[in-house]
């Protein structure tokens, strides 16, 4: 509580990081009296929290990634496109830069060497070992050596990080998030036979357009700041076929279109008309990864209607067990 010219104030912070002081009156009987305009802006600031805390709670943790590594390591010759998949997946396992930025598992238990074959689902024993020490080389993992049978892993937090998106001096708008539990889970559903309903090079395409994400809308786009979606110079799919190095675009929808979290899109593709021609608009799934710190607009959430019961199905799923 403060004052101002001998009258009791109170300060209301909105999610904007703005602040409004109000005085405080009283009627008759001695009850407050608030303006109604700061009324409804502290109901909307306490709605929109509730609503933040509730989606955070479905999507659970997340994994911050720095765009330029991204737009790199793209450009990274030393790995294929499925081996690239596969080290985004595993950073998604890195702890918090206070624990060490180690491999942990979700239950805060440390990834061994001898876990890391296992986890990736890599029958090829000489196959795994080929891919190890291209991460060991490039100074992605770094070994840290407890025992003979004791291996724990560091991971290099240029690539993947936990904790404030202003690490390293970089800002929020440098980075993209992903969402631990959704990735780890596109890249280890089976379908009813056993087999991987997505491929590790399959989820390499979701991991390359992260950079382009809009802050707002979820649009992939060339101003990712901009908030307008016919500002943000949006992508449309025979461009990002050409990025992608795709020859066909169509080869490229049906890959995207065919990228499932628990039956749920991953990608939408909207069309539409403006001044007689044809246009396309790529989204990606917030449930999946975004870019901004509050909640998805419900502009967004309405393209992939699903994807928020299916999660939470999952999740009372692997409870009752």
């Amino acid at each position: 509580m403060t004052t101002f010219k001998g009258l009791e104030t109170e300060r209301i912070v909105f999610e904007d990081g703005t602040f409004e002081d109000y005085i405080k009156k009283s009627d008759l009987v001695g009850k407050t009296i608030i303006d109604n305009d700061v009324l409804k802006r502290k109901q909307e600031y306490y709605d929109n929290k509730k609503n933040y805390e509730l989606f955070t709670d479905v999507v659970g943790g997340v994994t911050f990634m720095l765009v330029d590594t991204l737009k790199a390591f793209h450009q990274d010759v030393r790995f294929n496109d499925m081996e690239k998949a596969r080290i985004m997946f595993l950073g998604t396992y890195v702890s918090y830069d206070d624990k060490g930025s180690y491999l942990m598992t979700n239950n805060n238990r440390y990834l061994l060497k001898k876990d890391l074959r296992g986890l990736l689902e890599i029958s090829n024993e000489k196959e795994f070992y080929k891919f190890y020490k291209k991460m060991i080389e490039t100074e992605i993992l770094e070994e840290e050596l407890l025992g003979r049978f004791e291996i724990r892993l560091k991971w290099n937090s240029k690539y993947h990080f936990k904790g404030k998106a202003s690490k390293g001096g970089t800002g929020g708008t440098e980075t993209v998030k992903a969402y631990d539990r959704q990735i780890q889970a596109l890249y280890k559903e089976k379908d009813a036979n056993g087999k991987s309903v997505n491929t590790p090079k399959n989820l390499y395409l979701l991991f390359m357009v992260l950079p382009f994400i809009n802050v707002e809308s979820g649009v992939l786009c060339h101003q990712q700041q901009n908030p307008v979606e016919d500002g943000c110079q949006p992508i449309e799919l025979n461009e990002l076929a050409k990025m992608l190095n795709y020859t066909k675009a169509s080869t490229l929808k049906n890959k995207l279109l065919g990228c499932k979290l628990y039956g749920t899109n991953v990608f939408f593709i909207g069309e539409g008309m403006k001044n007689r021609k044809k246009y396309t608009r790529i989204f990606v799934n917030p449930y999946v990864a975004g870019r901004s710190g509050k909640m998805p607009n419900a502009t967004l959430k309405a393209m992939f209607p699903e994807t928020e019961k299916a999660i939470v199905q999952k999740l009372q799923e692997k409870r009752k067990k």
